[in-house]
């Protein structure tokens, strides 16, 4: 008896323990750290302005990978401070009259800014983001060829979002963002232009704080990721 009373206890703790850390998984916040790997393409390269003198050259840029780090912080209840920084490789092709070169070259992105967050319901928030944007284009690799990509601004931007938590452990995302430097720009005096970028992920938290992550966002820079994210 007195050990099926303390099997029984201990299930009784156990289960309790489940329960409280289920319930952590499902709230909704904004305090993390998050990184992975992530992949990406940069379209219309070939008609870049960021390209200078480099003569004729009939270009192509192909989807490679790198990684990205992100994280928020809540500093109210409905207020936080978030970054995002992505780097990742592209590979570059210059096209000839009878053969193809191929190299490389980087991209970078990161933003940081501030949100507001308005909680419909405990499975239900609506969020708000203004950000500083960068973009830089940089280490150019081909051999045989002197390509220079090597360009960077920076800029405003805004996102509205909404977030489901659909069971106390699977969470999804979406939103549409603004930026100011989206993607590579055809004309001369600017390297980059705006975008309007939309995206959905989704979160599976398999431990109480921390959670298997993958995202997917369309725009002239169209980047997939997978990774971690630890809630705090």
């Amino acid at each position: 008896m007195k050990n099926n009373s303390a099997s029984l206890l201990v299930l009784a703790i156990f289960t309790m323990s489940i329960n409280n850390a289920m319930a952590e998984a499902g709230d909704i916040g904004f305090t993390y750290i998050e990184g992975g790997i992530i992949g990406g393409f940069v379209n219309d390269i070939e008609t870049s302005g960021a390209i200078t003198g480099n003569g004729p050259l009939d270009l192509e840029s192909d989807a490679d990978g790198g990684g990205f780090i992100g994280g928020a912080w809540k500093f109210n209840n409905q207020m936080h401070f978030f970054g995002e920084y992505a780097s990742l490789g592209q590979e570059l092709e210059i096209l000839g009259d009878t053969d193809i070169v191929t190299g490389e070259y980087d991209v970078v992105r990161w933003r940081i800014g501030v949100g507001y967050q308005y909680n419909v319901s405990k499975t239900l928030a609506y969020y708000g983001r203004f950000s500083l944007d960068r973009l830089e284009l940089t280490g150019a690799r081909v051999a045989g060829f002197n390509v220079d990509i090597d360009s960077d601004d920076s800029g405003i931007g805004s996102e509205i979002g909404v977030i489901w938590a659909a069971t106390p452990t699977f969470h999804f995302q979406g939103h549409a963002r603004y930026t100011a430097v989206g993607g590579v720009a055809s004309s001369d005096s600017d390297p980059f232009e705006t975008d309007v970028l939309i995206g959905v992920n989704g979160r599976w938290n398999f431990l109480p704080n921390i959670a298997l992550v993958t995202g997917y966002e369309f725009g002239k820079i169209t980047t997939l990721n997978v990774g971690l994210r630890i809630a705090f």
